[in-house]
């Protein structure tokens, strides 16, 4: 009758793993919660590890607020090439330049008038009666065409019923204003404008939008001769 061998260890056990920082951190808290215990301090290897993990995640922080930079800057980049500001824009075809008189013509006969001026900051939340929306004040400066509702000098009120996204931003602008059937709830005049007509006017030049997507400009006396003309 033979011994009984001892029975063998499992093969592919596995070493127990080094506690994590965070497991360390857990036992320390869990041990400092106990009454009457005794907390020995962290060694300085985890010390250590928590010095390198600290300086990791603060080069991810500073590389994603970087990245979150950069990215603001590449869209506004993107933004001022495709409205063309802060680079000149070219002279106006004369294609295009027949089609945007063509276009302000056709306005007029709708009881439209060109006229440049200045859009204000802010919006005025607007009311006739029947619809509600948003308003700005329009500082008109002169006419480019006699005929037309709109005064060629003065403050006047315009609105879109429409959304407010619609409404050009703060500026300076040629315009095609017509008086509305019906004023605002306080009794001042309101004027409908031609949204796909708000031109941003820079130093006399006018920006046309061309048929084929691009911008041109053209001086304003250019543009009145053209729209005369017609």
């Amino acid at each position: 009758m033979t011994d009984k061998q001892p029975d063998a260890e499992p093969s592919g056990a596995s070493e127990p793993s080094e506690p994590s920082e965070h497991d360390e951190v857990r036992l320390l808290l869990a041990a400092a919660a106990e009454p009457e215990v005794r907390v020995s301090p962290p060694g300085r290897d985890f010390t250590a590890r928590a010095r390198r993990s600290l300086r990791r995640r603060r080069l991810a922080a500073v590389t994603t607020v970087t990245a979150v930079c950069a990215a603001v800057l590449a869209g506004v980049l993107v933004v001022r090439a495709s409205t063309g500001e802060g680079e000149p824009v070219p002279a106006a075809s004369a294609d295009c330049l027949r089609g945007a008189a063509e276009r302000i013509r056709d306005r007029q006969e709708q009881g439209y008038r060109a006229v440049f001026g200045t859009v204000r900051e802010g919006r005025i939340r607007t009311d006739d009666g029947v619809t509600r929306s948003s308003a700005f004040r329009f500082d008109v400066d002169g006419a480019l065409t006699a005929a037309g509702e709109a005064p060629a000098h003065g403050s006047v009120q315009v609105w879109y019923p429409a959304a407010e996204v619609q409404l050009p931003a703060p500026g300076q602008y040629l315009l095609l204003l017509r008086r509305a059937d019906r004023p605002g709830a306080d009794g001042a005049p309101l004027f409908h404008f031609a949204p796909e007509q708000a031109l941003p006017v820079d130093d006399g030049q006018v920006r046309l939008r061309c048929a084929d997507g691009r911008t041109g400009s053209v001086p304003q006396k250019r543009l009145r001769a053209a729209v005369d003309g017609g």
